[in-house]
Formats: C-alpha cells, structure tokens, sequence
C-alpha cells in the first residue's frame, strides 16, 4: 500500500497541514510508503526559516525531516513555486523534496493506491 499526501493549504492557519504531515511521519514508521506533494500555498510548507510557535502554530518541519528515516517521497510543484515567485532555494535544505511540474501530478496519483488531499 503506497499513500499520497496532496497539500494545497498553506501551513498556518488550517490544523489540517499539521495533522496532514503528522499522519505522513506516522505512516512512514509503519513502513508504508508516503509520498508528498505540496501544490499551490502548499507550496510555502517546506520553506525554510519559519517560526511558528511565534504566531501559536505547531511547527511541521520536524514532522517533514522524520520522512527522511522513511520510505518517503516529497515533491513540490514548480509551477505553483513559480506562481509565488518561489524558487528551490527557498525551501528547508534539510528535506529531501524534488521537483516536479503540473503534468507529473496526475502519473503520480497514479502510482499509488490511497491519496488525500489537504
């Protein structure tokens, strides 16, 4: 069984992001393989230099770096960084994230047998 985290909200304001990559960390300890698209303002969850706790959110990048013990995949959508005026280097260095474009999403959803969107 491979599960597909698709996030689209961005990482403050909505409990779901931090359950989202709560219930990615705890898939991956239980060897299921997760796989991570962040799309859209979800493409602001994996930048670096965030700090949460100042604005009384939980933080989500150590959820993010557990994935890095899993076997996980985590993709941000370069059109959607585009869009925003994102580039890879603002990202949290620490993660293993690729990038992919639009078309990649669908093949991906493909490949795997449960998806949930955020």
């Amino acid at each position: 069984m491979n599960l597909l985290l698709i996030i689209r909200k961005p990482p403050f304001g909505w409990i779901h992001i931090v359950e989202a990559v709560r219930l990615a960390a705890a898939a991956g300890s239980l060897t299921i393989p997760v796989t991570l698209i962040f799309i859209d303002d979800g493409v602001y969850c994996p930048l670096k230099d965030q700090f949460p706790k100042a604005i009384g959110y939980s933080a989500i990048d150590r959820f993010l770096r557990m994935l890095k013990n899993f076997e996980s995949k985590l993709y941000v959508v370069k059109d959607s960084m585009d869009e925003r005026g994102l580039t890879m280097n603002d990202l949290n260095s620490a993660l293993p994230i690729e990038s992919i474009v639009q078309s990649d999403v669908a093949k991906i959803i493909a490949e795997n047998d449960i998806t949930i969107t955020f």
